[in-house]
């Protein structure tokens, strides 16, 4: 099957629709804004359904079907607090961190496809550098967080936000170059590409495409600061780390940041190792024609990409319930010890795969 260059969102508009350039931007702004929001719902409202089978309760249930719109409902909750801020806090500050977390979670997407026809929002040439310079910001913004808070607890919180983002950030980034060097680009368009025609990264490479996946999802849930990795926060204790003093609509958006920030792992995960909105993991040579088209149709693309999301959404959940809390040093340990040498290791095994012999005499 041909490489598809993709469609981005603007050619779509402009060229079939007939639209302005400020329309075209306008409309699709407001379709992928949509779709944020109605997964900023429905991804907590999954994640709390499935703890709560897990743990034998029954998880929200009374507002709006299945308990539905108990998540609106707590959003609205938060945002009709008071917005207080502690005394001697640096206002700058305080509201810096917030503006830094929200805005560079939702530029994390500019780059990400959806399909190859129409589905691409901007297809970067240096998509994923684009990304993981975005989310370098992250770890400033918490330390920025902790700081203004004028409180010993949120110091504390955001300096172990900021070595735990950067001791995972690193075997994270590791654990995809043997993906860029094997297409040749930084493209997510071209790497997905690459796979429809070759086969998913995660099945490939003597096992390394699969050990990689693992590092670079692990790496994302502790980014995240989920459970097993949450340390930072101890949600279940009386602080939560840099976030400690944010109260009202700020701890909503704190709170939607992070469920952006696990969507946009998850969907990375997809892109670089299982195919990202391929159907197929295999290379399926001379295939009818009519099977090309139903991978190729945008429609199905969106769709399987979406129920893959979901599926990790699944995962995050069942490591919540299921996984309990590491203690600072295992979770720093684990980061710098082990993942970091082994992602380094996937990369050899990447690289040499592509020239057995050479492979060989490096060994």
């Amino acid at each position: 099957m041909a490489s598809d260059p993709g469609l981005p969102f603007e050619e779509l508009f402009i060229g079939r629709l007939k639209l302005e350039p400020w329309m075209a931007i306008a409309i699709g702004s407001i379709i992928a804004g949509s779709y944020i929001m109605i997964n900023q719902i429905i991804a907590p409202w999954i994640e709390r359904k499935v703890m709560a089978r897990m743990q034998g309760r029954r998880g929200p249930v009374h507002v709006g079907k299945w308990g539905f719109l108990q998540i609106p409902a707590d959003l609205l909750k938060m945002i009709g607090k008071e917005d207080t801020r502690p005394e001697g806090a640096d206002k700058f500050g305080f509201s810096l961190a917030i503006f830094l977390t929200g805005t560079t979670a939702i530029l994390s997407f500019a780059p990400l496809p959806w399909g190859s026809k129409g589905l691409i929002p901007g297809n970067f040439s240096i998509g994923i550098l684009y990304v993981f310079a975005v989310f370098s910001i992250f770890p400033p913004a918490m330390l920025v967080g902790g700081w203004a808070s004028n409180s010993k607890y949120s110091l504390i919180g955001g300096f172990r936000s900021a070595g735990q983002l950067i001791a995972y950030e690193i075997p994270m980034f590791v654990s995809i170059l043997g993906v860029i060097a094997v297409v040749g680009s930084f493209s997510l368009v071209e790497i997905t590409n690459y796979q429809m025609n070759n086969g998913w990264f995660i099945g490939k490479y003597y096992g390394a495409g699969l050990i990689a996946g693992l590092i670079f999802f692990i790496s994302g849930v502790a980014e995240t600061e989920r459970v097993p990795f949450d340390i930072p926060e101890a949600e279940a204790e009386l602080v939560m780390g840099p976030r400690t003093e944010f109260s009202g609509w700020r701890y909503a958006l704190l709170m939607m940041t992070e469920y952006l920030h696990l969507f946009i792992n998850s969907l990375l995960f997809l892109y670089l190792f299982v195919g990202g909105y391929d159907i197929w993991p295999v290379r399926v040579n001379n295939s009818p024609s009519f099977i090309n088209d139903f991978r190729m149709n945008p429609f199905v693309q969106f769709l399987a990409i979406t129920l893959k999301v979901y599926v990790l959404v699944f995962v995050a959940a069942w490591m919540r319930s299921a996984l309990a809390r590491l203690r600072i040093d295992q979770l720093l340990s684990l980061g710098w010890k082990y993942m970091l040498p082994v992602s380094i290791l996937t990369l050899v095994v990447f690289l040499g795969s592509k020239d057995v012999f050479g492979f060989l005499i490096f060994w």
